[in-house]
């Protein structure tokens, strides 16, 4: 399989990076972490899409949605979006996509007819049991390079990233 990123454009792209900041009072290798993260980020999506994920025609954006429904159940749309990473917009696009699929359901607030909650349907719930751990392995499989301490390294790292408060220059 190609790189999803050529190595040679890759260092390449890193050393332009470096020659437009040169001299600049900034931090290249958080800018490069940042980068890299992004990249990351993008390759994972994009290879699951293509490579495990089409198969039961989901995106990337439909696969996380799903993924929060099936480990903590029916929630807001709102709350939805917030935990997915999406702005409500597009969850309303990922929710149109996945009720044709017949994957989830909607029903209106009883209180406040505005509120729009989502859950997965039967169907939809055994789709996911089906390919979670098909994506597992080939999740496992993407990160065979790196040991078990290496991963759980990373995650940590990344998890600070996360729940970090923000920081402020006063």
């Amino acid at each position: 399989m190609p790189y999803e990123y050529d190595p040679g454009a890759l260092t390449e792209a890193e050393a332009d990076i470096r020659r437009r900041l040169s001299g600049r009072p900034v931090n290249l290798e958080v800018q490069r972490t940042i980068s890299n993260l992004y990249r990351a980020a993008s390759v994972v999506s994009r290879r699951a899409e293509r490579e495990i994920l089409s198969d039961a025609g989901l995106s990337w954006s439909a696969f996380v949605s799903v993924w929060v429904l099936w480990v903590w159940g029916e929630m807001d749309a709102t709350r939805l979006a917030n935990e997915v990473g999406l702005t409500p917009g597009t969850v309303t696009g990922v929710r149109k996509g996945l009720e044709k699929q017949g994957h989830i359901e909607t029903r209106r607030g009883e209180d406040d007819g505005r509120m729009v909650f989502i859950r997965l349907t039967p169907a939809g719930d055994a789709m996911f049991s089906e390919l979670y751990p098909r994506f597992n392995a080939w999740s496992t499989n993407l990160f065979g390079d790196l040991s078990d301490t290496d991963t759980s390294r990373l995650a940590d790292l990344l998890e600070g990233l996360i729940v970090a408060p923000p920081t402020r220059d006063d």
